[in-house]
């Protein structure tokens, strides 16, 4: 596996790199609390509610956490956040996974190969933003009309927007910005450059690519 000096500014690299920050706040929108309850009665205590437990925050003391007892235990909206985020993240660990060996940067595959693989990634790059969009959305979406709800009294406490749902937001907008760009350069490539072989030697159309072994 060799690499190219010259491809470290094509739009492939840096769709590679936005991807990987993506999965690296969508492990974040994983873990962080999603939603925040405080109350006026009490400024220096809060309960924060993630996919995987509760914990209140006292202001300059101890940190109470206590997990979920079971998946049962969760509100429906939380459920399908934990599934969904979960299936975000796998998508885009495996998007990494395939679209590593077919940068241009990387001479291990030809070019026909590294453009399936693009295009691969690319299309599970998107699915992955999709994937984490639609829960922060909806659980952002219940926490706004708990806020505003005029029923209940103004010092009832109420739900608040947690880190995660932010986080999930940059995750889904990075993936579909690194899904767009992996597939722009997979269009870019069918119409570009002659087909090459591992090695970057261009072979003849519709000639087998002919495969070196290596030490």
């Amino acid at each position: 596996m060799q690499l190219d000096v010259v491809g470290v500014f094509s739009p492939d690299l840096w769709g590679f790199l936005l991807l990987l920050g993506a999965s690296l706040l969508s492990l974040t929108s994983l873990l962080a609390p999603w939603l925040s309850l405080a109350s006026d009665l009490l400024p220096a205590e809060r309960f924060d509610l993630s996919l995987w437990g509760g914990c209140v925050v006292h202001d300059g003391g101890p940190l109470q956490c206590r997990p979920h007892p079971g998946l049962l235990a969760l509100p429906p909206h939380l459920l399908w956040a934990r599934v969904l985020t979960g299936a975000s993240l796998g998508f885009s660990l495996l998007a990494l996974l395939l679209t590593a060996p077919g940068l241009q940067v990387v001479h291990s595959w030809g070019s026909r190969q590294k453009r399936v693989l693009l295009g691969v990634g690319g299309a599970l790059s998107l699915v992955a933003g999709l994937l984490v969009l639609v829960p922060v959305s909806h659980v952002a979406r219940l926490a706004s009309l708990s806020r505003f709800d005029p029923s209940l009294p103004p010092v009832a406490p109420r739900w608040e927007k947690g880190g995660a749902l932010y986080s999930g937001w940059a995750a889904a907008g990075m993936h579909l910005g690194a899904g767009a760009l992996l597939i722009a350069t997979c269009y870019r490539q069918r119409g570009g450059a002659p087909e090459t072989d591992a090695r970057g030697a261009p072979h003849p159309p519709g000639a087998p690519i002919r495969r070196t072994e290596r030490v």
